[in-house]
């Protein structure tokens, strides 16, 4: 009776570490219903941190426990947050941003072809009255 209360016991961590294994490389992102900053925890069921995570932020899911899961955010940075703020896929909201931060980039790029344009444009008809203006002398 020991002997199998032993093997049971080995399957069932076996099969928690193969679970916990099998979803440390899953790639997860942030999410939140509101002002796009999550709460972390140090631990489950705890007071949350002072700081807050960004939504949008991409992460690994490590371990799951009830309703809160710890993530990876980078090589030294491992929290907890509540379940309901991961995805796994980047929140709309955050493609959004990342879509009008490439929009301004776009703009600013254009603005500046822009003015070169006319800075062209300008030394241009400069010339061009510059020339009109030698050919009237020499007509002279």
């Amino acid at each position: 009776m020991h002997q199998i209360t032993i093997k049971f016991a080995t399957g069932i961590v076996t099969g928690l570490l193969a679970f916990n294994v099998s979803i440390a490389d899953e790639v997860i992102y942030l999410k939140s219903a509101e002002p796009c900053r999550i709460k972390a925890y140090p631990a489950p069921d705890t007071a949350p941190l002072s700081e807050k995570l960004n939504c949008g932020e991409k992460a690994s899911l490590l371990e799951r426990q009830g309703r809160f899961v710890r993530v990876q955010i980078s090589e030294d940075r491992i929290v907890w947050v509540a379940d309901r703020n991961i995805a796994v896929e980047a929140p709309a909201e955050q493609k959004v941003l990342r879509l009008m931060e490439y929009q301004k980039k776009i703009e600013a790029e254009l603005a500046s072809l822009n003015d070169q344009v006319n800075r062209l444009s300008e030394t241009s008809s400069k010339l061009i009255e510059a020339l009109i203006a030698a050919e009237a002398t020499k007509k002279k």
